[in-house]
């Protein structure tokens, strides 16, 4: 009887902090905020030559669809799900207030690695922004 009762309490437990801990991680975008519109695109070619590394250039652009300024503060990019090249996981930290209904982009310099000779597979990109209005900050993700 007495183990039962402590395998209901530590399930219990278990329980309840585990509610907390996914309640607790941070506000989302508040409501009187539009979410923003963020697209990423490759900036020209990744030409690999005779190595397995090359730079690749993305473009992230993000439009405001909100009606106060909000600041982008950092940008994290990779590329999930790849199988012959993909992104090493990058992330750059900005300062960059975009008004009321403006779009502005911002360049992210990344390293592209390949296990083959010729890749020729559209390139995933997923892009995590961290974004704050006054003293709200949330994240935005988007894949492309």
């Amino acid at each position: 009887m007495h183990r039962r009762v402590s395998l209901l309490f530590l399930v219990t437990f278990s329980a309840i902090l585990f509610t907390m801990a996914c309640g607790s991680g941070g506000s989302g975008r508040p409501a009187t905020i539009a979410q923003p519109e963020m697209r990423a695109a490759l900036n020209g070619t990744v030409f690999f030559g005779s190595g397995n590394t090359a730079p690749a250039n993305i473009d992230v652009s993000v439009t405001n669809r909100a009606t106060v300024p909000i600041v982008l503060r950092r940008i994290e990019i990779d590329s999930p799900g790849m199988g012959t090249y993909g992104l090493v996981r990058t992330s750059r930290t900005f300062r960059e207030t975009i008004g009321a209904g403006e779009t502005k982009s911002v360049t992210v310099f990344a390293t592209a690695v390949t296990n083959v000779s010729n890749p020729s597979e559209p390139l995933t990109l997923r892009v995590v922004a961290d974004f704050e209005s006054g003293k709200d900050r949330w994240r935005e993700i988007s894949m492309r």
